[in-house]
């Protein structure tokens, strides 16, 4: 988990004042080496941007966490799922989606521009100003709802969790076999975890309903030796690619979203008896 994900108010404030001390820097540049006119809307600019995200990216910051993922009473689990979700949303992304939102997010920018510049210069000036805070605002506001609309589009199946079916493997050898995607979890995983592994899954499901293979690596050691990686308090849930439909160029986003979601072929985690005998 990044800085700014641990840190959120910490780290926005930073940015914020660290354009404070560039702005003034520059200020110190432009006036000793005369740079001319061309240098104030700059400063302004610069200055505007960074008063806006020193006081408003607490509220924003805030606001976005008041937003929580169903049923999710772990603020660390909250925000784990919210990255993924983020990660995922943007693999599945098109470059035509992109084009729009970089279109919104230059368009808004453009648009309050002018606004400011006719308010200041025809009606007040102090309208101009606060066209001048917009502007600088609105890219962060765009991406920031497109981002918590992603996030309440992605759970688009509610109590998802109820649709899953945990069920015991008829054959452990049958899962290093098919080298099934696996996620390892510390222990049960949370109903709001359950939830969101549904909610990513619906996409690639033939049916309704979503099965796991549950194995608790104390199961592994009658066949398998657990990696490095695992201990006895691992629970593994194999994903069953049958009940997936990967035709039509599904396969490679789905191989691209497993390793977004840290879900790993099975025989990455546990290695066979014999394996283990021929390296010895």
């Amino acid at each position: 988990m990044g800085f700014h994900e641990r840190h959120p108010y910490l780290f926005w404030q930073l940015i914020g004042w660290g354009l404070v001390v560039g702005d003034f820097l520059f200020l110190v540049v432009c006036a000793l080496c005369d740079f001319g006119e061309w240098c104030y809307p700059v400063l302004v600019f610069t200055f505007i941007g960074a008063l806006f995200i020193v006081s408003l990216s607490p509220i924003i910051v805030r606001f976005s966490r008041s937003k929580a993922v169903p049923q999710s009473e772990d603020k660390l689990l909250e925000r784990f799922i919210r990255t993924k979700i983020s990660a995922v949303n943007a693999a599945r992304r098109s470059k035509a989606k992109t084009a729009l939102i970089l279109l919104s997010v230059f368009g808004s920018m453009f648009v309050f521009t002018a606004a400011a510049y006719y308010l200041g210069k025809y009606v007040n000036l102090a309208l101009g100003f606060a066209g001048l805070v917009m502007m600088a605002g609105a890219p962060l506001v765009i991406i920031l709802c497109m981002m918590e609309n992603g996030i309440r589009r992605f759970f688009s199946v509610k109590n998802a969790e109820k649709l899953i079916d945990l069920v015991q493997p008829p054959d452990l050898n049958a899962l290093s076999a098919e080298d099934m995607p696996t996620l390892a979890f510390g222990g049960e995983p949370p109903a709001a975890f359950l939830n969101f592994l549904y909610n990513w899954l619906k996409y690639y499901l033939r049916g309704e309903r979503l099965t796991f293979y549950r194995v608790a690596a104390p199961d592994l050691c009658k066949d398998f030796c657990p990696s490095d990686g695992l201990s006895y308090e691992n629970v593994l849930f194999c994903i069953p690619v049958s009940q997936l439909d990967l035709l039509n160029g599904k396969e490679e986003r789905f191989r691209k979203e497993c390793h977004i979601m840290n879900a790993v072929p099975f025989n990455y985690l546990v290695k066979s008896d014999d394996e283990m005998y021929g390296e010895m």
